[in-house]
C-alpha cells in the first residue's frame, strides 16, 4: 500500500473526522435474557409438565421415557439440591461422614434425540436456508419456559440459580439458540448493515475453539478476508460481536446503529476512534509528548495516567540500516508511538506515525491519534457510532484541542463517565473492618459460651435502632444496583 486511498476508512458519518477503527458488542437472546431475570429472584427449575403444542420438536419429546406418568417431560426428583454443589462447606462434611447416603441424582436435560438431531443440523447448515430453523428454536425454549413450573429459593446465589437452569434445559440447546440469533444477525447484517454488492459480503467461518468465556466461536470474514470475530455461549449469556479496522471500514454505521437500537440489552464493550492528520502538521509524536508532560492528557478527577513513548530512528547511512535489518530482523523506519493509560482501567489511547508505519509514499508524515475505549466500569452510548467525534474529544483534552484544530471549528467534549459501586465498596469495606475488630469476640461467643447466631446478634446489636447504621452506608443506592452482583463472598 502506498497511499492512504487504499487503507483510509470509509465507514465515517458525513461531517465527522473521527473514524471508529475498532468496533465489539454483545446482546443476549429473549430467552436467555428470562433466564436471567428468574435467576436473579433466586427461581430454580422444578419441573416442565406436558402441554398441547404443534411444534415438531416438542411432539418428539412425547415418545421419551415418561416422568410421572404423562404429566411432566421433566421433573427434578424430591430431595435433590443443586446448590449443594456449590457449598464448600457440605463438601467437607460429605468427606468426612463416609456413612452419609449418596446424593440423588438430577434428572437429564430436557434434550431428546429429536433436539440433538436439530442442533447438529443448525450449527451445520448454511445461514441462508435457516429461517425455519431458527423460529423452531425459539419457539421450542419460548414453550418450555412458559410451561415451566420454578421454585425460589432464597439462599440461591445468581450464578448457582443461573447455571443450574441452563444445565436443566441442555445447555447445548442453549448454545444452538445463540448461534441461531446471531446467524439472523448476520443476515441482517448482510442485507442493511453491510456495503451493498451483489453477493452477501459477511460470512462466518468456525473456528475449533471458544473465546472470551464462550464455547463457541468463528471468524466474521469480508469478501471472503477476516474482518473481525463471532462467539456465542449459553454459559455467557448470548453472543459477541466484533470487527477489526478491516470490517468496520466495509461498514455503514448509521444503518448498524440503526439495526442494533431495536436489539434488547445490546451492550459496546470496546470501541476505538481514530483521529488522522495527514500532513503531521497538527498532530506530532513530539508534540504528543509535550502534551503528556504538561497534564493534557489527566481527567478532571482522579490520578494522572501512565505513558510510554517507543522510538524507532533512521539510520542515514543506508548500508548501516540494511545490515541491522539482516542481521537482527528490524527495520528502523516504522516511526514513534506514545502510549497513554491502560487497558485494564478500560480507556487508553496511542498517537504514532502511521505514514512510517505503512510506507506511505504520497503521505509520509501522516500521524493518528487514536483512543481505545472498554465497557469496565462504563456504559458506552450507542451514539457513538453516529457520532462519535464528541466521544473522541471527550476522552482526553489533548484530543479536544486536537480535533478542534482538524476540524477548524469549536466541539463540545462528550466523556463517557465511569460508575463506581461505592455501595458495595463500602459495605464491603465495613465487613472486612469489622471482621478484625470483633471477629475473635463473636468466634468466642459461637465456639466457647456456645451462643446461637441470633443470641450473639441480639446482644450486639439490642440497643440499637433500625436507623442507627454506619454513615459510609447512609447513601441513596444506584438505580442499576439490581443489575450488580452486589455483596461478595
Amino acid at each position: 500500500m502506498t497511499g492512504h486511498k487504499s487503507v483510509m476508512p470509509i465507514n465515517g458519518v458525513i461531517g465527522n473526522k473521527t473514524l471508529i477503527d475498532y468496533l465489539s458488542f454483545t446482546w443476549a437472546p429473549d430467552e436467555l435474557r428470562r433466564m436471567t431475570d428468574l435467576a436473579k429472584q433466586g427461581a430454580l427449575l422444578k419441573a416442565i409438565p406436558r402441554f398441547e403444542t404443534n411444534n415438531k420438536t416438542i411432539q418428539a419429546a412425547f415418545s421419551a421415557k415418561p416422568v410421572e406418568g404423562l404429566r411432566y417431560l421433566w421433573k427434578r426428583p424430591a430431595g435433590f439440591n443443586p446448590l449443594t454443589h456449590f457449598d464448600k462447606v457440605t463438601a467437607r462434611l460429605c468427606e468426612k461422614v463416609a456413612a452419609m447416603p449418596q446424593p440423588i441424582k438430577a434428572p437429564s436435560p430436557v434434550c431428546t434425540p429429536s433436539m440433538t438431531q436439530m442442533m447438529e443440523t443448525a450449527l451445520s447448515s448454511g445461514y441462508t436456508s435457516r429461517a425455519d430453523m431458527r423460529k423452531e428454536l425459539k419457539a421450542v425454549c419460548s414453550a418450555l419456559l412458559n410451561f415451566s413450573e420454578f421454585e425460589v429459593v432464597p439462599d440461591a446465589k445468581y450464578w448457582e440459580a443461573y447455571n443450574d437452569m441452563i444445565d436443566s434445559y441442555g445447555v447445548q440447546f442453549l448454545d444452538a439458540l445463540c448461534c441461531a440469533e446471531l446467524e439472523l444477525w448476520l443476515h441482517e447484517l448482510n442485507q442493511k448493515i453491510g456495503v451493498p454488492i451483489p453477493a452477501p459480503r459477511f460470512t462466518m467461518r468456525a473456528r475449533r475453539s471458544g473465546l472470551h468465556g464462550y464455547s463457541h466461536s468463528a471468524d466474521l470474514l469480508c469478501d471472503g478476508l477476516p474482518c473481525g470475530l463471532l462467539a456465542w455461549g449459553a454459559a455467557n449469556h448470548g453472543c459477541m460481536v466484533s470487527f477489526s479496522g478491516v470490517g468496520c471500514a466495509a461498514l455503514d454505521f448509521q444503518a448498524l446503529h440503526n439495526v442494533i437500537s431495536h436489539v434488547p440489552g445490546v451492550r459496546i464493550t470496546r470501541v476505538d476512534l481514530a483521529l488522522d492528520d495527514y500532513s503531521g502538521e497538527h498532530i506530532t509524536y513530539q508534540g504528543a509528548i509535550a502534551g503528556a508532560e504538561a497534564g493534557e492528557f489527566h481527567p478532571q478527577r482522579g490520578r494522572a495516567p501512565s505513558w510510554m513513548k517507543i522510538e524507532s530512528g533512521e539510520f542515514v547511512i543506508a548500508e548501516i540500516a540494511k545490515g541491522i535489518a539482516k542481521r537482527f530482523g528490524m527495520v528502523p523506519s516504522k516511526g514513534c508511538s506514545l502510549y497513554v493509560g491502560s487497558r485494564i482501567n478500560g480507556k487508553c489511547c496511542r498517537i504514532y506515525e502511521k505514514g512510517k508505519q505503512m510506507q506511505s509514499a504520497e503521505h509520509p508524515h501522516w500521524v493518528r491519534a487514536e483512543g481505545e475505549l472498554h465497557n469496565k466500569d462504563r456504559v458506552i452510548p450507542l451514539d457513538v457510532l453516529v457520532n462519535p467525534d464528541p466521544y473522541f474529544a471527550g476522552m482526553y483534552p489533548q484530543f479536544a484541542k486536537w480535533l478542534a484544530v482538524v476540524q477548524e471549528g469549536d466541539i463540545t467534549p462528550v466523556r463517557v463517565t465511569t460508575f463506581k459501586n461505592k455501595f458495595k465498596t463500602s459495605r464491603d469495606n465495613a465487613v472486612f473492618n469489622m471482621s478484625k475488630m470483633a471477629g475473635r469476640l463473636v468466634n468466642w461467643l459461637a465456639s466457647v459460651e456456645g451462643l446461637s447466631p441470633e443470641k450473639i446478634v441480639n446482644q450486639l446489636t439490642a440497643h440499637l435502632g433500625k436507623d442507627d447504621i454506619p454513615a459510609r452506608l447512609s447513601m441513596p443506592l444506584p438505580p442499576d444496583l439490581d443489575e450488580l452482583p452486589l455483596f461478595s463472598t
